[in-house]
């Protein structure tokens, strides 16, 4: 069945696209209140569409700009099953293609998330998040698969086609595999520059303040549009913060939504003296924030609720 990008994105335009009848158990959950960018949108809907033959995707990223989160939501929109393997820098090569484990007494093969997702009939995609983590030698072991070109799993013999089932492989990283030239992602790697040439590489920055006005009007249409407003203000200001490094932490999309959500909690049984929305905050952000990060953002909303004039 076809929809309307319209329909399915809220996208202005008159693209169709298949939606998958087939029920997978892979498919992912649709996020009601997620918002679509146009530009990351229709970078990764050109990608799939064939635009770059058949070269993975590459998005890159500050943290929380919604990598993972564009990939996991188209997939949700258009049924395709999605395989979403964590990255680490202790992974290797064999850990991704799969191991021998010991099942009913005796030693069985099994494969690993990348094999399962380059095997699946359904024509999977498979998320390889938070990819500049890995050694680059295991991204070397993967040049060929990254490539469609076809591999033998040396254990048990068996050859795969990457291309075979029409799996795509799309990768996610707070960096474009450089390495980490701020200080703020320090787990991970400079890849090697022949595994970065097989990708199609799109950037993703914070969504645009409207696009986040919009998703605060939707999940908290009881908070007032002057104090949304100034949480957006705040949000802005603490990513620029973020990106400067003078913060440790920064706003996503995700906890922009639990200082909202939570801010009308604890509003309801807030104690005379105290300020819910800081509270709110510290459980969205701060709390997990060096004892500096946290006092400077308490700092900054102090300044912007004054300048606001919404004490």
């Amino acid at each position: 069945m076809k929809k309307n990008i319209q329909e399915l994105f809220n996208i202005p335009g008159k693209l169709q696209l298949e939606v998958r009848s087939e029920d997978h158990p892979m498919l992912q959950r649709i996020d009601p209140f997620y918002v679509f960018r146009k530009s990351t949108l229709t970078d990764v809907l050109m990608w799939m569409m064939g635009a770059a033959g058949n070269d993975p995707l590459y998005l890159t990223g500050h943290t929380g700009a919604g990598k993972s989160s564009v990939v996991t939501q188209i997939a949700a929109r258009l049924r395709i099953p999605l395989y979403v393997v964590s990255c680490h820098d202790r992974m290797e090569v064999p850990e991704l293609f799969g191991r021998f484990v010991v099942k009913d007494g005796s030693m069985q093969w099994v494969d690993g998330p990348l094999i399962q997702g380059l095997k699946d009939p359904a024509g999977a995609w498979i998320l390889l998040d938070e990819v500049d983590s890995l050694e680059p030698g295991t991204m070397i072991g993967l040049n060929a698969v990254l490539e469609g070109r076809s591999v033998i799993i040396p254990e048990t013999g068996e050859i795969i086609d990457p291309l075979a089932n029409g799996a795509k492989i799309i990768a996610a990283g707070n960096t474009a595999g450089n390495g980490d030239q701020t200080g703020l992602y320090l787990s991970t790697k400079r890849q090697n520059l022949a595994s970065m040439g097989r990708f199609l590489v799109a950037k993703v920055d914070y969504p645009e303040p409207e696009v986040e006005q919009s998703l605060l009007t939707d999940i908290a249409p009881t908070i007032p549009e002057k104090i949304r407003a100034a949480m957006l203000r705040m949000v802005h200001e603490a990513r620029d913060l973020f990106k400067e490094g003078h913060l440790d932490v920064a706003f996503c999309p995700r906890s922009l939504q639990r200082w909202a959500t939570v801010s009308v909690f604890k509003s309801a049984i807030a104690e005379p003296g105290t300020d819910p929305m800081v509270d709110a905050m510290d459980l969205a952000i701060g709390n997990r924030a060096e004892p500096e990060s946290c006092q400077a953002l308490h700092e900054l909303w102090q300044r912007i609720k004054e300048e606001e004039a919404v004490i």
